[in-house]
């Protein structure tokens, strides 16, 4: 039996990256999926290839930084779908800037898409998800919100705060049958199937991992978008009932090690 049959999702960030590749996993597993994010075309390109294999969608458009599209998007997911089982807050922007040369309307950007937009959709879908009987809501963070990067203060910051944000969600939505639970991942720059990844500003090349990042992962690679989309489905799927609250580390080991000892 598929992990998630007569279950219905909705994935942020789902024009590419880990969103797409969650989304296309979802769908295999028997889901119906509301791929939500800011680019049309590819956006409609994750929908298209999830009905070309048989599976159920919708593509809403979306601008995350936005309260009252968040509040239009939960809306039209809610008319597709009066429950949702499961919401992953996968989407995230991060722009590189020395600390003096940080604009404030792109650390308010940063921190609206990253942070704001988890804690807003999940409230707005509240509803859905309590209909659900049963329901996980997953964010998508990142090392950097453990360790910092100096290159990304706001991104770190932001993701930084999804940690503690999801015990206490954890918390407070449990007596709803809500898990709430985070994955936070290292660097996701490749894919088994050719699934498009984009990267902060100055690496929209695909630019391989450097050789600073390789020798401070164990592994020595970066991590495939599909192996996060595994973690997620673990965590939508049942087999998951009993972990609310917490943070699983997708990185290759590089948070495991003390800097400078390697």
């Amino acid at each position: 039996m598929k992990r998630l049959a007569g279950k219905n999702a909705g994935v942020t960030g789902a024009a590419s990256g880990a969103g797409r590749a969650t989304s296309l996993l979802f769908a295999r597993e028997g889901a119906a999926v509301a791929c939500v994010d800011i680019n049309r075309e590819m956006g409609e390109a994750t929908a298209k290839m999830i009905r070309d294999e048989g599976g159920k969608t919708v593509f809403i458009e979306t601008d995350l930084a936005s309260p009252s599209a968040i509040d239009a998007m939960a809306k039209t997911c809610m008319e597709w779908r009066t429950a949702i089982h499961v919401l992953y807050n996968n989407a995230g922007i991060a722009e590189r800037a020395e600390f003096e040369d940080i604009a404030l309307d792109d650390w308010d950007r940063q921190i609206a898409v990253n942070l704001t937009a988890p804690f807003f959709c999940s409230q707005k879908l509240l509803p859905a998800l309590k209909a659900a009987n049963g329901a996980s809501i997953i964010h998508h963070g990142s090392i950097d919100g453990v360790l910092g990067n100096p290159s990304l203060v706001a991104y770190s910051a932001s993701k930084g705060g999804l940690q503690p944000l999801t015990h206490v969600m954890g918390y407070w939505l449990a007596p709803h049958g809500i898990r709430v639970n985070c994955i936070n991942s290292g660097a996701l720059r490749e894919s088994k199937q050719g699934i498009p990844v984009r990267l902060t500003q100055d690496n929209r090349s695909g630019a391989p991992m450097s050789d600073v990042q390789r020798r401070a992962t164990p592994m020595g690679r970066p991590g495939f978008v599909e192996e996060a989309a595994d973690v997620a489905l673990y965590l939508a799927s049942d087999e998951s009932s009993y972990v609310n609250g917490s943070v699983i580390t997708l990185d290759g080991g590089r948070t495991g090690l003390t800097p400078g000892t390697f």
